[in-house]
């Protein structure tokens, strides 16, 4: 009984996976460009050092083009100096199409001494574009885009503190 209990929920996740892998191949990705327009300094909390960023920016390219962005960014730079990104975002298509987009990454890598840096009174940010990753999940109710709620996206991408530019690449991971 339970070999076939198994055998019918491995054929249920086959096929889901089948019809995922069909939409995602239509619409594997998507581009964001972002402004940093707003940072607040939460300060230090028992993790590192906590901001919270605001961006507001276009999906340049893939599924959602032209779509504006508006997030916020609960940013915790830990004491190893890895960033541990927790954004929330939502996406308004030309077509006023809402999707709420959960972010969650790290930027940079391991730079001790870095939050003691940051908060000296002379600290400069560094004009480079720092490189970070994670996944994100979607979330609609509007038909045409029904795949994205059961669809994790990877991403990869550059943000640069002094310009406040973010620049995001999302690819779907479904099979």
């Amino acid at each position: 009984m339970k070999r076939l209990l198994l055998a019918a929920t491995m054929a249920v996740l086959v096929v889901a996976g089948t019809a995922i892998a069909d939409d995602a191949i239509e619409t594997p990705y998507f581009m964001t460009e972002s402004q940093l327009v707003g940072n607040d300094v939460i300060g230090l909390v028992p993790g590192g050092l906590r901001f919270d960023g605001h961006t507001s920016g276009v999906v340049i390219e893939g599924l959602l083009a032209g779509a504006t962005t508006t997030g916020i960014d609960y940013l915790l730079m830990r004491h190893d100096g890895v960033g541990v990104i927790d954004a929330r975002w939502f996406v308004v298509d030309p077509d006023g199409v809402t999707v709420a987009i959960t972010v969650k990454g790290f930027l940079g890598e391991p730079s001790p001494g870095f939050i003691e840096a940051m908060l000296d009174p002379e600290f400069e940010s560094p004009d480079i574009d720092i490189p970070l990753h994670g996944a994100a999940w979607l979330e609609t109710m509007a038909p045409q885009y029904a795949f994205l709620n059961y669809t994790v996206f990877g991403f990869t991408g550059t943000i640069n503190m002094v310009e406040g530019i973010l620049r995001m690449t999302y690819r779907s991971l479904a099979p």
